[in-house]
């Protein structure tokens, strides 16, 4: 896999794209979305051909993780947003981590790698990232059980993971587990 220089850095964090635009006709990217807004419903198909939709994980926090292998800072993310999900539980909070044009075999590798990482798992050319604004990773939406936007980040800090931590605590009821 591939490392990140420190322009592609600077470039990934002011939202530079990270590849060229596909030459297709497909639609123009969505506007960035807001707070308060419901997302787009569609979130792939995860690794065994199932369609995933947002409103399927209404009841529960859902967090949309879009990734690639090669970022550093998304395989920096990822054990971390894993250790949340074990943390606040699969009856809480659910995660779906898209990733972002990377080829199929990249992709099957990462996963296949990384074992550890239980998460609804999406290939996505682009599709997808597209509908959700995101034109660089790591990139995290947080929905809440009604289905609204509620959190956005883009980049890696663990002070990001924190704010984030803290926006679950508050947004996810209390179950008597210690969070």
């Amino acid at each position: 896999m591939l490392g990140l220089s420190g322009a592609a850095c600077a470039a990934e964090l002011a939202g530079a794209p990270l590849t060229p635009p596909p030459v297709s006709a497909a639609p123009p990217p969505r506007t960035a979305l807001r707070i308060g807004q419901a997302p787009p419903e569609w979130l792939g198909l995860d690794r065994n051909g199932r369609s995933l939709q947002v409103g399927q994980y209404r009841g529960r926090a859902l967090l949309v993780v879009f990734w690639a292998g090669w970022c550093g800072q998304c395989r920096s993310e990822l054990p971390l947003l894993a250790a949340l999900h074990r943390g606040f539980g699969r009856e809480r909070l659910a995660v779906v981590a898209i990733n972002h044009a990377e080829s199929r075999q990249d992709f099957d590798a990462f996963v296949r790698l990384n074992p550890g990482l239980d998460f609804e798992f999406v290939h996505d050319p682009g599709t997808v990232a597209r509908h959700y604004g995101v034109r660089a990773v790591p990139q995290v939406f947080l929905i809440d059980a009604q289905g609204r936007l509620t959190h956005q980040q883009r980049g890696y800090s663990p002070e990001k993971i924190d704010a984030l931590a803290r926006e679950l605590r508050g947004l996810l009821p209390s179950t008597g587990r210690r969070d």
